[in-house]
């Protein structure tokens, strides 16, 4: 197949699954994505016992620099996802990256509270402007109801973000201390993820855009039919229960695993494997039958995590059980990163859909926002197997909402 036919059939949304394989600019976005986690995201978690050594700020203090950058990026997502339905999404991607590299960079020169907020909070801009949410609406955008090969191809690189952040950034930091490895990830962040981002969007996303007419609706008049909808609270909440309870596990991953009676080595081991997981658990998406709903393969996703809860506090009798926690949390978080997108598009529609990916998404930011906090609060109060019990709670509660959500929509049907 040409280029010029292959481009044409990726923009008309007839995307066979073998080209997507073949696709340059679907690789930089993957490998894009991957850095952008490793280094926006994954750095904090994998850093904050040195930086509560190190600074002596108190881990509950911490913590909640990146719930303020959650938090941000949260209410910074509608605003973004208005950007990509008027076709700037490759100038945003490629310059919230470089802009995150430059914010990072700084940390390691600050010495005061205030000053360590600030750069978490900026940072939390730019995670809006080139996570995942902003590049599953571009691919949407781009590639229709095609976009689902894309999306698991990218998620399936990007998996190992944490687990190319743990160990990269512990090894460095014990050779040459914590500043080294924010500096070496600033340089992955802003000289190689960022570049990628501009040709990974292409100016396939403009071509596209300019075939389509111009967003000339409000904000308003394009959420409000969806905020009627009593399915899209439904997802919303989910969502937001999914990423509070991997955002209370992987903000305190080591110390959570630690808690049960491992080895630092160990736990970093762990720690290093929920990538693996999390592209296993995509991988499994392959296999399913295409018949079969992916709100249904959402419910047993959240059944694994209640079992991953329920393994880890069992992990201080029988490593197995451990590993057990990490495969199921990461293939139980993995799926439900393809399914969200993919579940919004074809419940909600594709209309406007940087608009509604953003809605959905902000419960789901939130829960990522106030995981770290909301797990050092539990635990200054009661401990980690109180944070789990939280953990599991919260499983029990997106697995409710998904059993509604396939309910009210095949009444619908």
């Amino acid at each position: 197949m040409s280029d010029s036919s292959q481009r044409s059939r990726v923009q008309e949304g007839i995307l066979i699954d073998r080209s997507v394989w073949k696709t340059p600019r679907i690789w930089c976005l993957a490998v894009a994505e991957t850095l952008a986690w490793a280094g926006l995201l994954y750095l904090f978690p994998a850093l904050l016992l040195r930086w509560e050594v190190d600074f002596e700020w108190g881990r509950a203090a911490l913590s909640g620099a990146l719930t303020s950058a959650l938090v941000i990026a949260a209410v910074t997502g509608v605003f973004v996802g208005r950007l990509i339905d008027r076709g700037h999404g490759r100038v945003l991607m490629s310059a919230s990256a470089l802009a995150g590299a430059g914010l990072i960079a700084v940390l390691p020169v600050i010495d005061r509270l205030w000053q360590f907020y600030l750069i978490w909070s900026l940072v939390g801009v730019m995670m809006a402007g080139c996570l995942y949410e902003p590049c599953f609406a571009v691919v949407t955008r781009q590639f229709g109801s095609a976009a689902k090969q894309p999306i698991i191809l990218i998620t399936l690189v990007a998996g190992f973000a944490g687990t190319l952040c743990f160990p990269l950034a512990t090894g460095i930091a014990d050779a040459w201390g914590w500043r080294a490895s924010v500096w070496v990830f600033s340089l992955l962040v802003g000289g190689v993820a960022a570049p990628l981002f501009w040709f990974g969007v292409g100016s396939g996303a403009s071509e596209l855009s300019a075939r389509r007419p111009p967003v000339s609706v409000g904000f308003m008049q394009s959420a409000r039919p969806v905020l009627s909808r009593p399915i899209f609270w439904l997802l919303a909440i989910g969502f937001g229960a999914l990423s509070l309870n991997h955002g209370m596990i992987i903000s305190h991953a080591l110390p959570l695993i630690e808690s049960r009676g491992i080895s630092p080595g160990i736990a970093v081991l762990a720690a290093s494997l929920f990538g693996v997981a999390q592209v296993i658990g995509r991988l499994c998406l392959l296999g399913f039958n295409p018949s079969i709903s992916l709100v249904s393969v959402c419910g047993w996703a959240f059944v694994a995590l209640c079992l991953a809860s329920v393994s880890l506090v069992a992990a201080s009798t029988a490593l197995i059980f451990l590993f057990l926690f990490v495969g199921l949390q990461g293939a139980g978080a993995g799926i439900q990163t393809i399914a969200k997108p993919v579940v919004t598009a074809e419940v909600l529609g594709r209309t406007h859909f940087g608009t509604i990916s953003a809605l959905v998404s902000f419960a789901y930011i939130l829960g990522w926002a106030f995981g770290p906090s909301v797990a050092g609060i539990i635990w200054a109060l009661s401990g980690y197997t109180a944070v789990l019990k939280v953990t599991f709670g919260l499983g029990l509660l997106g697995l409710l909402c998904v059993r509604l959500t396939l309910y009210l929509s095949r009444r619908q049907a």
